[in-house]
């Protein structure tokens, strides 16, 4: 088999994305690829964040394959630029899933547990939060800042007590507010750092994102992902977007 040149590599992967994009948008006539890439940006985050490299690869399209010379090529992009816009097909087309990557036992504590085991488990792992199971079902995430703010108020008010305060306890005292989402192991890689960003946004910090099968509080934790796994994903998904 004769090994594909450069700018066959490069017009296969500009192909694949164009058609890709025309599937998105469910769109059957002819468009020019830079309106198929504005339009895609706005639904598809993963086109959004590569949207500048495409638009200049549309012009080295044509740079390629120009109409002057009968469609003929002219020119041979290089190595670096070929990876670049295969990868964006592939992530394109074969998006990275949340599983396997991030599927792995799961620290978490009973609702029961006192504070003290929270305390230890936090300082033998290096873990800064939990998640708090109660027959089975997810009822809460604790964290080290929870832990502190709990010392606060009861040495405060006299009542401190880490062996006989439960972990649900502290819960309670501080505050449940929701600071994680469940995804299914189906979610695609490409959400999760804008799941932080949008949080980020909002004045408020993300602390996990739990993994179920289903992407439901009642099954099974099955992995975890925090703002720790963040520069592992950026390089599993190799954004090299040149808008930032």
């Amino acid at each position: 088999m004769t090994e594909q040149s450069n700018s066959e590599r490069f017009l296969n992967a500009f192909s694949a994305i164009e058609h890709e994009m025309e599937r998105i948008l469910n769109i059957k006539d002819h468009r020019r690829f830079f309106e198929l890439v504005d339009r895609s940006a706005r639904v598809n985050p993963l086109i959004e964040k590569f949207r500048f490299d495409l638009r200049e690869y549309s012009e080295l399209r044509n740079a390629i394959v120009h109409d002057r010379v009968g469609g003929k090529i002219i020119a041979e992009p290089n190595d670096e630029v070929v990876h670049s816009i295969e990868h964006i097909a592939t992530l394109l087309l074969e998006p990275p899933k949340v599983a396997p990557l991030f599927l792995k036992d799961v620290l978490s504590l009973k609702a029961s547990d006192p504070v003290s085991k929270a305390v230890r488990a936090f300082s033998k792992h290096s873990f800064t939060q939990a998640p708090v199971i109660k027959a089975g079902k997810l009822v809460g995430l604790l964290t080290s800042n929870m832990i502190v703010k709990w010392m606060g108020i009861s040495l405060a008010d006299d009542s401190f007590d880490i062996d006989k305060t439960s972990v649900m306890d502290v819960i309670k005292i501080v505050g449940n507010e929701k600071e994680y989402e469940i995804v299914p192991v189906t979610n695609p890689l490409f959400d999760i750092p804008d799941l932080f960003y949008v949080w980020q946004k909002k004045g408020r910090k993300l602390e996990a994102v739990l993994i179920t099968q289903n992407g439901e509080k009642d099954e099974p934790l099955m992995g975890i992902i925090t703002n720790r796994d963040l520069p592992q994903i950026h390089l599993e998904l190799g954004q090299n977007s040149k808008e930032q």
